[in-house]
């Protein structure tokens, strides 16, 4: 028989374990259920759901076994795109007869992406006819460009040392402060987005604290079983729901811009950015993003400020079904918001996002949805009673290494469509037919070239571009149609135009005011000499008017050093004569087109 001592510390040890193992049961139907957790505590867990959500879905979303398949072979593939404008649609004068619609892109392409090796040859035809050519390569490190029509070889470059190629072009040390050794775009622009798990699990602390600090318990409640419907399915869900004042949402919201317009995490991001985008474009102004963006937050909480009066109802709704957050609404008096999200369940993802104004009745939808190898996005914008949508359309089928890519993208609102398709068919191969090898004799490396030699072969590259835009524009493409199609498409405003010198009104005006700034009366030669050197990228011609009177040509793309230098010594013989300067203008494309220099008697 078991001593009564003996037998009392066994039951006791058991109770202990039976109390621990309760006690762990129940932290882990804490942690990992929905049990015992308050109505507070469920909906700041959903709705801390949206952000994992969303990079769960955009992490998925362009994943594709077969690019990956394409990753590791060789593959042709042939693509035509093709653009069809329509205006007045559905009217009496509808009308399809604009030069644009006679057009069509067609381009072969080679590419082994182990080798770092890719070819494209592309061809813009005219009803069928073709009008320009222009080949594409990369070799390892080196990239080149031929102009078919113009040049028999190509014009390389390796992607490396890029500051001293572009110092040799000639280019300013105002422009080489831009100009990045070397280019790995989409590495640099990659990274920037990238958060790290401890950054990702700040923001969500961050951000769900405000509601928390700011919210009692007692404005949150649950409704079971609630039946939602989205993309077209009925869904069973759980709605948690935060039921505040106008007031008291309102300034939720202030809360929350506010602590964005100084989340550091953010505006590095921005910051970096920005710092990426001044490194690829020539442009000598600051762009300011994260001033801009603070600007903007700012005018946000100034808006809500204004209109924040009001004793309405406002709520916030999210609805979680299995464990996943799969709406989320904001219902407020002035406005509401909606975002229903689909994914992790089998090949299907999707994602509505929808934002409409009470007062103004204004309305923006985007849906974005992935089934299989099908992926369809819709932007639609209602302002005033009037719809405008842009839809992209993507099919890929596959049958067995060979895939067919189809692209249908359309814009249309209540007077115009524009529809462009793509059409692309890929093979992977073995080898390639009339592969392009770089050599000596189809090729000129400009990386390997002394100064002198780089001016030149670019000064003759960059007139026969302008050749080949003027011939194109003047014979094939109707620059004022295809400003239309923009304008029609809200790319570029009523009052902008892109002339046959592809440039916007933006473009034309910073063009203009480096020569417009140059005029002046009376001006000495030594002044004269100063403005040579700072136009001397764009004197391509010089007409003697009379004894008095030059005429200097100027062009956007081109430039002649002989005219130049001619000019100049012109100048420098004629120490003692004063000049008066005045600018002249392309009446077809607004740009100046000549400077006037004018000789004063003594």
């Amino acid at each position: 028989m078991m001593p009564r001592k003996k037998k009392r510390t066994i039951i006791i040890v058991s109770i202990i374990l039976v109390v621990v193992i309760m006690a762990v049961t129940l932290i882990l139907l804490y942690i990992n259920t929905d049990m015992f957790k308050s109505n507070s505590e469920l909906f700041t867990k959903y709705i801390g759901q949206n952000v994992e959500n969303m990079e769960v879905f955009y992490s998925e979303i362009g994943k594709s076994e077969y690019n990956e398949l394409l990753k590791e072979n060789q593959y042709t593939a042939q693509t035509q795109v093709k653009i069809n404008y329509v205006e007045n649609i559905g009217t009496s004068s509808e009308n399809t007869k604009n030069s644009i619609n006679h057009l069509k892109l067609k381009i072969n392409e080679q590419t082994d992406h182990k080798n770092q090796y890719h070819y494209q040859d592309i061809n813009l035809l005219d009803n069928n006819e073709k009008v320009a050519q222009i080949e594409y390569i990369q070799q390892k490190n080196t990239y080149g460009i031929k102009f078919s029509d113009k040049f028999s070889q190509y014009v390389l470059a390796d992607n490396e040392n890029l500051k001293e190629l572009f110092e040799k072009a000639g280019y300013t040390e105002e422009t080489l402060a831009n100009i990045p050794d070397k280019i790995e775009f989409n590495k640099d622009f990659e990274s920037i987005f990238q958060f790290s798990e401890e950054e990702k699990q700040n923001r969500r602390t961050r951000y769900i604290s405000i509601i928390k600090d700011n919210v009692s318990k007692s404005n949150f409640s649950k409704q079971k079983n609630q039946i939602i419907q989205i993309d077209g399915k009925n869904i069973k869900a759980n709605a948690y729901i935060l039921t505040l004042t106008k007031e008291q949402l309102n300034h939720i919201c202030i809360k929350i811009l506010e602590e964005v317009k100084q989340d550091e995490s953010i505006l590095i991001k921005i910051d970096k950015l920005q710092a990426l985008l001044e490194k690829y474009q020539q442009n000598s102004q600051p762009i300011k993003m994260r001033e801009k963006f603070i600007k903007k937050i700012e005018d946000w909480i100034s808006k809500i400020t204004k209109n924040n009066i009001g004793q309405e109802e406002a709520k916030v709704i999210v609805y979680e079904s299995n464990g996943r957050t799969v709406s989320t609404s904001v219902q407020n008096p002035d406005y509401e918001i909606y975002i229903d999200l689909l994914c992790c369940q089998s090949e299907e993802y999707y994602i509505q996002m929808s934002y409409k104004d009470i007062i103004s009745e204004k309305e923006k939808l985007f849906t974005l949805k992935k089934k299989k190898e099908e992926t369809k996005i819709s932007l639609k914008d209602t302002k005033s009673g009037n719809i405008t949508e842009y839809n992209v359309i993507a099919n890929q089928k596959i049958e067995g290494n060979n895939g067919v890519k189809n692209i249908v993208a359309k814009y249309e609102d209540e007077t115009n469509r524009v529809e462009a398709t793509i059409e692309q068919e890929i093979n992977i191969v073995n080898s390639f037919e009339n592969e392009v090898i770089l050599t000596d004799e189809n090729s000129i490396n400009l990386s390997k070239l002394q100064e002198e030699q780089v001016k030149a072969v670019l000064d003759r590259v960059k007139k026969g571009v302008s050749e080949e835009i003027k011939e194109v524009t003047a014979s094939v493409i109707k620059i004022e149609e295809f400003e239309e199609i923009l304008k029609a498409m809200g790319v570029i405003k009523e009052q902008q135009a892109i002339q046959v010198t592809g440039v916007t009104e933006t473009e034309r005006n910073r063009f203009n005011s480096q020569f417009e700034i140059l005029q002046g009366e009376n001006l000495e030669n030594t002044e004269i000499l100063k403005i040579m050197d700072a136009i001397k990228e764009n004197i391509i011609d010089m007409e003697v008017v009379s004894n008095r009177e030059l005429k200097l040509k100027l062009d956007r793309l081109d430039k002649n050093e002989e005219t130049v230098t001619t000019l100049k010594s012109f100048i420098e013989e004629r120490k003692n004569r004063r000049y008066n300067v005045k600018v002249e203008y392309d009446e077809t494309t607004g740009l100046v087109s000549d400077i006037i220099l004018t000789m004063l008697e003594k």
